[in-house]
């Protein structure tokens, strides 16, 4: 029992007063003023209580609130916002107060044609398939690349499509043997994992190499004040920057080379830019230099780097400054070779003269096959045309698909068609490119043009409303409502000269292959799925799932310019899906009279 004294303010007997020596009652007589102050103080005491007591009420109801009510239309059983690097991101949310927007009764029967006949067969995955089989990866410049084109010409004649090429000069970078050991004092030469950067040159010692001692930096400020203190001079430079994000990190394979050999290095090794590794080392397009540059895997760039630390931190025990032997034989012929673009086009019923633009590159890195990057996003846009050309009668604009050359160095296809269709001849109203990857479509993502100003109908309102009606309420296109969803910022590599000229941007956007509960992303949501549903699978996921489905993240740079880019990293059905998606965003694009 505490100490605290109680006060009654009814008249105490002396038999209370007895049982409590030590408490003196109040008297009426004497001390009336300090019975009413006391009296006044207990009032209080008793408020505080009643309000700290509604207080907490209060607090466990909005808890209560935030843990178990939903963030978004129950009915759709999706999350709301979710938050990276403090930008809000939609994930998988229908949009709010969509604006009203008639569609022509007969694009509805049109996209259900489109729909049906995308789902009717497996002719995107067999094709790609044989292509990939038959002729291997497709490396600007190379006799493979060249065979397969002249194989995709063949098979859009027997479609009945209006195909046609045109002459793109490339440059022919080729790998040849490659090698890079870790010197280890005590294993002897350990075998590393890498891949030689398009457009470097090869070691001074073709055959033999060269050995060296490696330094480590993971910022360019980090590398300067390194050479301050003399430790470049002379050695290999390892940049090994965790990944983050691809359009951050990859500028240490795009510029290493550069910075390093301003400081006297021998050679550039660059971290792979991938969200996740299994010693799998990723290639791309670098800078030319005058050192030769190359990509590790993040496993062994964190080998290399921890013998480093160990050397540093007790050159007693670990005497010996960690080395490497890089050998490369990579060499580089300069327009040297004659590559071309495929275009196929549907003239429009009204305006021929006004073009949609739809396509991906042809050309893949010469590692995997290039199934992922770009081929299944030039057959999408194939399979494109081919359903458009099966309606009843064309859409009102013209259809372009173009499949661009040498897109993974210099990007020489898409400068070569926007040279070529200059907009004095035709208008292009909108360009449409997929290049980053074809899994399960979320939709697309979209910068207006400026012919969109003039018009009274906001464009971005009107392919939101387009993407609801045609496509929110579907359940047969992956998930529930795929492919609906317009994001910002359309972008592409090879549209972007196009874009430049003022005309509407497009991306494809797919879904992450991987779903949320199983993801090393940063969009990752702390949902335990049960017990039934731990089994981890590229392209499983349930219900309990759907409502964490996001648009592409980290997923598609477990694969991207690596081996691993295979006809394994997506499924037919996939590709079924997502030709029909682009196929229905293209009509809606075609077949529309607002401008873009």
């Amino acid at each position: 029992m505490g100490d605290h004294k109680k006060y009654s303010l009814l008249p105490t007997t002396d038999s209370t007063s007895a049982g409590n020596p030590g408490l003196s009652p109040p008297s009426y007589s004497a001390d009336s003023t300090d019975m009413s102050s006391l009296a006044q103080e207990d009032a209080t005491r008793r408020r505080r209580r009643l309000r700290l007591g509604f207080f907490k009420l209060c607090l466990l109801g909005m808890v209560v609130y935030a843990l178990f009510l939903p963030t978004s239309d129950p009915e759709d059983g999706e999350k709301g916002e979710k938050r990276h690097g403090g930008r809000p991101h939609p994930i998988n949310r229908r949009p709010k107060n969509i604006p009203s927007f008639s569609f022509e009764k007969h694009m509805q029967s049109d996209v259900e044609q489109i729909i049906a006949g995308s789902l009717d067969s497996n002719i995107v995955w067999d094709r790609l398939a044989e292509m990939t089989d038959t002729y291997g990866h497709r490396l600007a410049g190379s006799a493979s690349l060249e065979k397969s084109i002249d194989w995709i010409l063949e098979k859009a004649k027997a479609d009945n499509l209006s195909v046609s090429t045109e002459d793109v000069l490339v440059d022919y970078w080729q790998r040849n043997s490659e090698s890079l050991y870790f010197l280890s004092p005590t294993r002897g030469p350990v075998k590393l994992h890498m891949l030689g950067l398009g457009y470097s040159v090869p070691t001074p010692d073709p055959l033999n190499g060269l050995e060296a001692e490696i330094i480590v930096a993971h910022s360019k400020d980090e590398l300067a004040a390194l050479a301050h203190q003399g430790l470049v001079q002379g050695r290999v430079v390892l940049w090994n920057k965790k990944f983050e994000a691809y359009a951050v990190d990859s500028i240490y394979r795009a510029q290493g080379a550069i910075w390093a050999q301003e400081y006297g290095a021998v050679a550039s090794l660059a971290r792979s830019a991938a969200s996740f590794s299994l010693q799998s080392p990723h290639t791309g397009a670098a800078t030319p230099a005058q050192i030769p540059m190359a990509s590790v895997s993040a496993e062994d760039a964190d080998l290399l780097e921890r013998s480093l630390k160990r050397h540093q931190q007790d050159p007693e025990a670990f005497p010996e400054w960690p080395k490497v032997r890089l050998t490369m034989g990579a060499t580089t012929e300069l327009d040297a070779r004659v590559s071309r673009n495929i275009i196929f086009e549907l003239k429009g019923r009204e305006r021929p003269h006004e073009v949609v633009l739809v396509g991906g590159h042809i050309d893949s890195w010469d590692v995997g096959v290039g199934a992922l990057d770009d081929g299944a996003g030039c057959f999408i846009a194939w399979e494109t045309i081919r359903q458009l050309s099966r309606l009843a009668q064309p859409p009102r604009r013209t259809v372009r698909v173009v499949f661009w050359t040498a897109e993974e160095n210099t990007a020489a296809g898409g400068r070569m068609y926007a040279q070529n269709h200059p907009e004095s001849e035709e208008r292009h109203v909108l360009a449409f490119e997929s290049d980053l990857g074809v899994f399960d479509a979320w939709g697309i993502a979209y910068t207006p043009g400026l012919w969109s100003d003039v018009d009274a109908v906001s464009s971005t309102q009107y392919l939101v409303a387009a993407g609801e009606h045609f496509l929110g309420a579907r359940k047969d296109l992956g998930f529930p409502g795929a492919g609906r969803h317009v994001l910002p910022k359309g972008w592409g590599e090879d549209i972007e000269p196009i874009c430049n000229r003022g005309v509407a941007c497009v991306g494809f956007v797919a879904a992450d292959p991987f779903p949320l509960p199983y993801s090393t992303s940063p969009w990752y949501v702390p949902e335990k799925p049960d017990e039934e549903n731990k089994r981890h699978g590229k392209h499983h996921y349930t219900k309990k799932h759907e409502a964490l489905r996001r648009p592409l993240d980290s997923g598609y740079f477990y694969y991207h310019h690596t081996e691993a880019d295979s006809m394994s990293v997506f499924t037919p059905q996939q590709l079924k899906t997502s030709a029909a998606v682009m196929a229905v965003w293209t009509y809606i694009a075609a077949e529309s009279e607002i401008e873009f």
